[in-house]
């Protein structure tokens, strides 16, 4: 019997979910839900568990349900479980729930689930960003080396470390947890420069007109810059300084063999990034939730964590 992961990549406006091999193969495209990220507790708690029983029931009959990985913004407690995240506008009301212990009780009293479990009901959570960067070493396109670094550019920024398959979240020249958006970094942290209020906010502080706001922002913002408008050009240009100031010293550190970029402004990339950061290739990531969701199997795969 193959077994089969119900993987998720949970975002603040949509759930992308996904079934995948514990070998990292996609079973079919993967599905798009609501995320409903303002509602209570209980109503969250029960679209989650409607959510894994939806995707169960597309698992084959010839396979088994190793488990359910989550891919779940933080802050986050990881290790117990406990959603941590306020003052985000989204699931604020998780904030000191432990999900892995509900939705797994959950899990398990779903009827048309009980039979298909290739063991004991099991959800495993873990950073977006850090499962972006497992899906990406174990299944993508190119690795150049053992020691990548992976940030994802979006919303905010995530990051992870790895070193031959393995999430590195303390010592061996990291920051703990392996998350560069919290450190300190010009009048803020980096989370507030690098990232998409950080492209607007410095378009503000050129003075570059016209500067929109809402979803696509920083889409308008590279298709000017594509169209040619030499103020946009530039304001991108000063996004990618901003970058590669911001990473000197942990590509100093950690010495990796390669960068990977993904996010939504992975796509605009070849406008801030020129192929190398501090020496370093740059890679950008084809698909970042697909990877996500891949990276979600890794959990089930004896993956080894520090």
């Amino acid at each position: 019997m193959r077994d089969v992961v119900l993987a998720f990549d949970v975002g603040g406006t949509y759930v992308k979910a996904g079934l995948v091999g514990v070998d990292g193969s996609l079973l079919g495209p993967p599905r798009v839900y609501p995320a409903r990220s303002g509602e209570t507790k209980e109503a969250l708690l029960r679209h989650f568990t409607d959510l894994v029983d939806i995707q169960g029931k597309q698992v084959p009959p010839e396979c088994g349900i190793r488990g359910v990985g989550l891919a779940f913004p933080g802050p986050f407690d990881y290790e117990r479980g406990i959603c941590l995240t306020r003052g985000l506008n989204k699931f604020e009301a998780l904030y000191g729930v432990n999900l892995r212990e509900e939705l797994t009780a959950r899990i398990g009293a779903i009827p048309g689930l009980a039979s298909r479990w290739s063991g004991i009901p099991a959800v495993a959570i873990e950073n977006d960003a850090a499962l972006f960067a497992l899906g990406e070493y174990a299944f993508g396109a190119g690795r150049s080396g053992e020691k990548t670094m992976y940030l994802t550019l979006g919303t905010g920024l995530g990051s992870a470390f790895v070193n031959r398959g393995r999430l590195v979240k303390q010592g061996e020249g990291v920051p703990e947890e392996g998350w560069l958006y919290r450190l300190p970094y010009r009048d803020g942290v980096l989370d507030d420069y690098i990232s998409r209020r950080g492209i607007v906010r410095l378009a503000e502080e050129m003075g570059v007109p016209r500067v929109a706001h809402g979803d696509e922002d920083v889409k308008l913002l590279a298709a000017r810059s594509r169209d040619g408008e030499m103020q946009v050009v530039q304001l991108f240009r000063r996004f990618g300084e901003r970058l590669s100031e911001a990473l000197l010293p942990w590509i100093g550190s950690f010495q990796p063999d390669e960068i990977v970029i993904g996010g939504q402004i992975a796509k605009s990339a070849d406008l801030f990034v020129s192929g190398r950061l501090g020496g370093v290739p740059v890679r950008i990531a084809a698909d970042t939730s697909i990877s996500a969701l891949r990276g979600a199997s890794r959990l089930f795969a004896d993956v080894q964590r520090e």
